[in-house]
């Protein structure tokens, strides 16, 4: 009998390894994610050139929506590391009286100028506490960089002259966030993320594999 009840329980405890091991995994393994992202930065436009003429439009402000997409790996229950990239979806434009020198004289020259986020990348490393089977909680951290640009046309007299200026932020990346799991390989997650000046917010689907 004491034979009998040994080999019941090495054949269930060989049956049950495979699903215990299955179980400590399941959160391992790469995922996806897609959504809309809110970029807010200060550009630095301190020296455009347009039409040979220097202006100076200072710093400005610029909240860009963009698309963003995400790929990453789960290395375990609690740690992921992950990449970002996002796409702007179009930028502000403005009309502006700008002052400019021309052959010693100061005139006041209408401007029209449309200022644009093309894009951004960041790689982080994601530390995860689970907070259920549904919810978690994250922060991370990582380098990143985005390309802001700024376009100026400006007319006087019947004249009309043009120019552009980019701006890159790069530098440390970190932030935190959430997400719930409405499924095993579904969920919706929410990052907030400060990348040297700029602020980016984004909200997503998740999709584990």
């Amino acid at each position: 009998m004491k034979r009998v009840v040994t080999l019941s329980t090495l054949f269930i405890t060989a049956a049950l390894i495979p699903a215990v091991a299955s179980a400590a995994d399941e959160t391992t393994g790469v995922y996806v994610g897609a959504g809309i992202t809110q970029l807010s930065a200060d550009l630095d436009l301190t020296d455009l050139d347009a039409g040979g003429q220097t202006i100076d439009l200072g710093e400005q402000s610029v909240d860009i929506n963009m698309i963003t997409g995400r790929l990453g790996y789960r290395v375990n229950k609690y740690i992921a590391v992950e990449g970002e990239l996002g796409f702007g979806l179009g930028g502000d434009d403005f009309d502006q009286t700008i002052p400019v020198d021309v052959l010693g004289t100061s005139l006041n020259v209408d401007s029209n100028i449309k200022l644009d986020v093309e894009n951004y990348y960041v790689g982080f490393v994601r530390g995860i506490v689970p907070i259920s089977d549904e919810f978690e909680v994250f922060g991370r951290v990582g380098y990143g960089s985005a390309t802001g640009s700024a376009d100026v046309t400006a007319s006087v007299a019947g004249f009309t002259a043009s120019g552009s200026e980019e701006d890159d932020i790069s530098g440390l990346a970190y932030g935190v966030g959430g997400q719930f799991n409405f499924t095993d390989k579904d969920g919706i997650r929410a990052d907030y993320t400060r990348l040297e000046d700029a602020n980016i917010i984004s909200l997503s689907y998740a999709r584990r594999f």
